[in-house]
């Protein structure tokens, strides 16, 4: 592929994941933001790998992306899921509140796993693999603050908010995160990050719930969501 391109049709497979079903190659070059001529070729070499499927005037995802798909899902839950799990579920338990864990996905926040608490009949509820901005919500933060220099320069250069520069360096010099109603109204959350012993982002972890609990107990929360992060560095680091 020439320069750029790889990029783009990249960028293809994204709107066409956030699409219920087949989508016509012009509404998709829209939603893309390039002319239809090049989507076409685009989807024309994402075809031959298997990558999407087209019919007419039509495209959708290819069955090869459900192999690759299942593929990195064992990949995760392997190196980062299982892990983390054991002081999940003890990180819930001492604190009564769901528990998340969350990885950097492009300009996105993606859960990876959740242990929700039993305790409280009123608690936070949030389906894997669900997917929300990176720079909103302390799951999303706290990978954008310590991801890698280019790829957190990339994210300030897609979000028009000035303030977002000087917010992720006040993270990173935290250490953690606490954030109320940016993702759901009426929750907080406190998060810290899981990194590699070379200090690279490996995933968030999060304490979330409403936000009335939540910021009642932020200072303890914070110390055990960042303890618990710590343990789960350790498992990495042997």
């Amino acid at each position: 592929m020439p320069a750029g391109a790889l990029e783009r049709a990249v960028g293809l497979l994204h709107h066409l994941g956030e699409q219920p079903a087949e989508v016509t190659v012009a509404a998709l070059a829209t939603e893309a933001g390039m002319p239809t001529s090049t989507a076409y070729r685009l989807l024309a070499e994402l075809e031959q790998l298997g990558l999407v499927s087209r019919a007419g005037n039509t495209v959708a995802l290819g069955t090869r992306l459900v192999a690759l798909g299942r593929t990195a899902e064992a990949g995760l839950r392997e190196r980062v899921v299982e892990p983390a799990e054991p002081v999940m579920t003890e990180l819930s338990r001492q604190t009564a509140e769901t528990v998340i864990l969350t990885a950097p996905c492009a300009l996105e926040a993606i859960v990876l796993h959740v242990v929700e608490t039993e305790v409280h009949s009123v608690r936070l509820s949030y389906a894997v693999f669900r997917r929300g901005p990176i720079h909103r919500g302390a799951s999303g933060k706290v990978l954008a603050a310590f991801l890698d220099a280019p790829e957190r320069q990339r994210l300030l250069d897609a979000v028009s908010d000035p303030r977002l520069a000087g917010e992720l360096e006040q993270i990173r010099g935290a250490g953690f995160v606490m954030t109320v109603s940016e993702l759901d109204e009426g929750a907080a959350a406190v998060a810290a990050p899981i990194l590699d012993r070379r200090g690279r982002l490996i995933a968030g972890l999060s304490i979330a719930g409403p936000a009335q609990r939540i910021v009642a107990d932020a200072t303890r929360l914070a110390a055990s969501v960042r303890a618990a992060a710590a343990r789960i560095e350790r498992l990495h680091h042997v």
